[in-house]
């Protein structure tokens, strides 16, 4: 019994519980989402951090009798991905998802167009590191599509709830 006499039951029973003043509630303030210039405060330095970190592993390859492995392609693409999808699902806001990409693909575009000569990201189809920096541009745009398709789905499901 609580102070107000009504039976409060356990969260494995069918029947709901009985709120009472000062109880939580839920759909309280783990349900709400941050403010938006807070959403985007975590967003950017989530893609400062994560793209700095991807686009500086993106190139180790491992070279393999003429076969060569770019195992930092893969790599940073997952990073990219987690990162995103984690910056999108902790705002709930799907916007938030796409800005560490985005911040990501303005990194790598800088270090590869700004300087001449870069050799971060190196784009070239003469060399297996050239290729690899090519396609980091498009693990950069897969990854922004896919953390936005996975944290409007996860978005979705966890409101129906």
């Amino acid at each position: 019994m609580s102070a107000s006499g009504l039976r409060r039951t356990a969260p494995w029973e069918s029947a709901p519980a009985v709120q009472t003043a000062g109880d939580h509630a839920p759909g309280g303030a783990e349900k709400q989402r941050p403010g938006a210039a807070s959403s985007l405060v975590t967003a950017l330095l989530t893609g400062l951090v994560a793209g700095a970190v991807a686009t500086a592993m993106h190139a180790n390859i491992w070279y393999l009798d003429g076969w060569w492995l770019p195992w930092g392609l893969v790599f940073s693409g997952a990073l990219l991905l987690c990162a995103s999808v984690w910056c999108g699902t902790a705002t709930r806001r799907v916007w938030a998802a796409a800005v560490p990409g985005l911040v990501t693909y303005v990194i790598a575009w800088a270090t590869a167009y700004l300087r001449e000569g870069s050799a971060l990201v190196v784009t070239t189809w003469a060399e297996p590191v050239g290729i690899v920096g090519l396609l980091w541009f498009a693990v950069i745009f897969v990854a922004v599509m896919a953390s936005v398709i996975v944290t409007g789905h996860w978005l979705v499901r966890s409101r129906a709830r």
